[in-house]
């Protein structure tokens, strides 16, 4: 383990300064603003000290991924120009070695708002693009919110598996990159829409909507499949939600099971064993308060016998959705499911997240209809509404 201590006028010089150094495995052990005076071999004063370690096996430097005519890697890193990729694990420890005893979550949102704008990659204007059909294109993706970097990926591997002169044509340019795009999303999770498991939990922060989706799920496999199906509650956190899980399963003539301890969930699975299907709804809760569900995280990973899906809502901004199932992923889950797709003009955060997981998709959500609005999709319907190529 090497440890260092880094000096700074400010936070964002210092964290490039660790970044450059260190690279993408440091680890910050503490920050604290100094009350003047220069820091030791320094001439200017230094508001900033960041002391930050690295295991020197893990020492590697950034990944980086430079765009055509990009300036060579120590001048890119000077005038913050490189589209660096950054670790989310290292922010996750970065946050966790600020907190001594108490929530430091300033710190921690200036730290992530300073790597975020460090790791951009440039912006790119239509000399960037060798003809109009391309930056058309590249500008219609980013509108959808579809990341500036896998955008331009996307269009590059695009072209070159067009002929030239395919490659200045608007509309086989576009089926180029539809083709591109299908190939980057995961899997899918079967034309049948059956869960893989017979035991489902829907986990995922408060307000995406995983009691309406699980409730779209029981009567969907309910009835169209004629399954037997149980609804069961763990939570009792939110007011009313035992009461609203108990009402939808009373309307579609299901059993509901509430289970308030998480020592009690083997039994009343155990219990469930005649059921075809068990679908488990859990608290809400926000990225960044995962403590307070400690022990149903850790139910979850250790009952291999649930599929998981973790609930995102497509209103989402990617940066939101990107640390929510960063943190989510405690809880080990297997396939994302999305809602409020009917709230939003923009697929572009559920793409990002689709090919930067790998996960596959299990389900999407598009109203408040039960079980209507709960779809089974199809990764060229996704691509075609994201492209408008439908």
């Amino acid at each position: 383990m090497r440890i260092k201590t880094f000096y700074a006028p400010s936070m964002a010089e210092a964290l490039r300064k660790v970044k450059s150094e260190f690279g993408r495995d440091a680890l910050i052990i503490a920050t604290r603003e100094r009350n003047g005076g220069a820091a030791p071999g320094f001439r200017a004063k230094a508001a900033v000290e960041v002391v930050a370690a690295v295991d020197v096996e893990n020492a590697a430097g950034w990944e980086e991924s430079r765009l055509p005519g990009s300036a060579p890697a120590a001048e890119a890193a000077e005038s913050r120009q490189e589209p660096c990729t950054y670790s989310p694990s290292w922010l996750v420890k970065s946050r966790e070695s600020l907190q001594s005893g108490v929530r430091m979550d300033r710190e921690y949102n200036e730290m992530r708002r300073i790597l975020h704008s460090l790791n951009r990659p440039p912006a790119l204007s239509a000399a960037s693009f060798p003809d109009a059909a391309s930056y058309e294109l590249y500008q219609d993706l980013v509108a959808n919110e579809v990341s500036e970097w896998l955008a331009f990926k996307m269009l590059d591997e695009a072209r070159l598996a067009l002929p030239p002169e395919g490659a200045r044509e608007q509309g086989a340019l576009r089926r180029s990159v539809a083709q591109v795009a299908r190939r980057l999303l995961p899997a899918g999770c079967g034309a049948d829409g059956l869960p893989g498991k017979r035991m489902v939990a829907f986990v995922g922060p408060t307000g995406v909507g995983k009691t309406t989706a699980l409730a779209k799920l029981g009567a969907r496999l309910a009835l169209l499949h004629k399954k037997s199906v149980l609804l069961l509650t763990t939570d009792s956190f939110r007011i009313g939600a035992v009461e609203q899980l108990r009402a939808y399963a009373g309307l579609m003539g299901l059993p509901f099971r509430f289970v308030q301890r998480i020592a009690d969930m083997p039994r009343a699975l155990e219990e469930s064993g005649q059921r075809d299907y068990v679908l488990i709804d859990t608290p809400g809760r926000g990225q960044r308060d995962l403590e307070s569900a400690a022990e149903l995280t850790d139910f979850l990973r250790r009952t291999p016998d649930i599929e998981r899906h973790l609930v995102l809502s497509a209103t989402t901004k990617s940066v939101d959705m990107h640390e929510i199932v960063d943190r989510f992923a405690v809880c080990r889950p297997d396939r994302l499911l999305f809602t409020k797709l009917d709230e939003t003009s923009t697929l572009g955060p559920v793409f990002n997240e689709l090919v930067r997981t790998q996960k596959p998709l299990s389900y999407l959500s598009d109203g408040q209809r039960v079980p209507e609005d709960l779809h089974v999709p199809r990764a060229d319907q996704l691509v075609d509404i994201l492209l408008n190529t439908h």
